[in-house]
């Protein structure tokens, strides 16, 4: 019996990193949590999509701070990478798909300088 209690118990320790990993994920409803739900920017020149990710980010997560954004290419579309911070939460990645025109899906972002 006492083998089958151990036995027990270090089955649902094991067990406890899953759960742990399972909690920490990112919600894929969050708008810009994942590139596919990036939150869209039309964009002709990149001042326009620092101003953008800036004004986003300050309606979204007051007080969080922000690094300047990377630009990250997957296929044929591209995305402004920001990781954000605040001293009570984890950091977290913000997605922002970058386009021309608001008309056309496939258009990707502005080329660059």
């Amino acid at each position: 019996m006492k083998t089958l209690q151990q036995l027990a118990v270090i089955t649902l320790l094991g067990f406890a990193p899953c759960v742990l990993a399972q909690i920490n994920l990112p919600d894929p409803t969050v708008p810009g949590s994942t590139p596919d739900n990036a939150v869209r920017i039309v964009a002709t020149n990149e001042m326009m999509v620092d101003r953008f990710i800036k004004r986003w980010i300050r309606t979204h997560y007051p007080g969080w701070d922000a690094d300047p954004h990377e630009f990250l290419e997957m296929g044929t579309e591209r995305y402004a990478v920001v990781y954000i911070t605040s001293p009570n939460n984890p950091g977290k990645r913000v997605y922002f798909r970058v386009q021309q025109t608001q008309n056309d899906d496939a258009t990707t972002g502005f080329p660059p300088m």
